[in-house]
């Protein structure tokens, strides 16, 4: 390992835990002050925007927005979609009103931009060697994305959490490989956000009584959920010539 690639692992290390501290904040200050996660949603644009800047002076934007990708890649978005949709398991205590819904859809939107922008964009340009990526660096940002998740046991428990740890390790290694293969954020940003919403826009309206909705989530079910990803990710990626 390279004193440069000490480096980068150092950097990226540090910047996950900053911004894992900074949502942590704005959660905070949402949930004191009862502002409906506005704070949160502020703070994400604002770090998205950021990330896009950086890009833009780079002349790297075209890695974002790169439209010039096989449509197949969408059509496997569907996959984990239908398995977020059967194991959705979060109702609501209480009858969802306007706001709530509005900062909700916005607010997925906006955590698969920031986080797309950061844990692939950032974290695969400093592991990037002549266009093509290792495995072990593959495995270390989809441990660093479930990491910053961890922020969620201050709001939720570890009961919650230790199923979103799970399902986020499966989604990185997913996310991952469509950037990768298709050379373009567009289409992860695209499955983060399709993949979120299903389980999110589903629970607005969920109750205990609902078809689909099955208590607390069967720990079998959901690992295979988790393993379905991991299994799609690691062949598009075994499939692709840009990772050694």
């Amino acid at each position: 390992m390279s004193e440069i690639k000490s480096i980068n692992y150092i950097k990226f290390i540090i910047g996950t835990v900053f911004f894992g501290l900074l949502i942590l904040a704005s959660g905070s200050i949402s949930s004191i002050f009862n502002l409906e996660g506005i704070p949160d949603i502020v703070l994400k644009t604002i770090i998205a925007a950021a990330i896009l800047l950086y890009a833009y002076k780079r002349n790297e934007i075209n890695r974002i927005f790169n439209i010039h990708f096989s449509p197949v890649y969408l059509l496997v978005i569907i996959i984990p979609m239908v398995l977020s949709y059967i194991l959705q398991n979060c109702p609501l205590d209480f009858e969802p009103y306007p706001i709530y819904v509005v900062t909700t859809v916005i607010g997925t939107a906006v955590t698969a931009l920031w986080e797309e922008l950061y844990f692939r964009y950032i974290g695969c340009s400093l592991f990037e060697e002549n266009g093509k990526y290792k495995w072990y660096n593959i495995l270390f940002l989809a441990l660093m994305f479930m990491g910053i998740h961890l922020i969620n046991i201050y709001f939720n428990g570890w009961a919650a959490t230790q199923n979103q740890l799970m399902f986020t390790f499966g989604l990185g290694i997913f996310v991952l490989a469509l950037y990768i293969q298709t050379k373009s954020l567009l289409v992860p940003i695209i499955a983060h956000f399709c993949i979120n919403s299903v389980a999110d826009y589903f629970s607005l309206y969920a109750t205990s009584s609902s078809p689909l909705y099955i208590g607390e989530l069967l720990q079998p079910f959901y690992i295979f959920y988790v393993l379905v990803l991991i299994g799609i990710g690691v062949y598009i990626l075994k499939r692709s010539d840009r990772v050694f």
